[in-house]
């Protein structure tokens, strides 16, 4: 219909003469020209340039690690598959701390995508899987401290 041109990766606009200007440095021939812009595109998630402190340290420290593919680091975290543990710097996968969603663009992708209704949601059975192998972890340490005949206690808390 003409509405919408993709115009590439890596897009790059600047004001020009009283418009925007937009081209894909990758794509030859992409360059537009208009007289408005609508920004409707999410952030490139990338670990190496995050604002988010707890993200920072754990790279930092080498506590987590960018996701690679074939050499190119892709500004997700690096996870195992499913139940998606965080992979630290030595390649080491941790047995309680987990990601999935936004920060692990890259080795999953349109991660900010919400649930459809009606259907097996990936994201709800990612998230699933997260929080029972969360669940057993804490319940599996618990268990170990616990005395014997005690009930367990174990409460789940959120991260702000």
């Amino acid at each position: 219909a003409g509405v919408l041109d993709v115009l590439g990766p890596r897009l790059e606009v600047r004001a020009e003469d009283g418009a925007w200007v937009a081209h894909s440095p990758d794509v030859p021939g992409s360059t537009v020209r208009a007289t408005t812009l609508i920004e409707a595109r999410l952030p490139e998630p990338d670990l190496r340039r995050t604002g988010d402190e707890l993200l920072t340290r754990l790279l930092r420290t080498g506590a987590c690690r960018p996701h690679t593919s074939d050499g190119y680091e892709t500004g997700g975290l690096d996870v195992t598959p499913r139940p998606y543990r965080l992979i630290d710097r030595q390649g080491r996968a941790h047995a309680r701390r987990f990601a999935f969603g936004v920060p692990t663009e890259g080795v999953h992708w349109v991660t900010a995508a919400g649930a459809r209704p009606g259907v097996d949601s990936v994201t709800l059975s990612d998230a699933d899987a997260v929080a029972r192998a969360a669940l057993h972890a804490a319940t599996a340490e618990t268990e170990a401290r616990a005395e014997p005949g005690a009930w367990l206690n174990v409460e789940l808390a959120s991260i702000d």
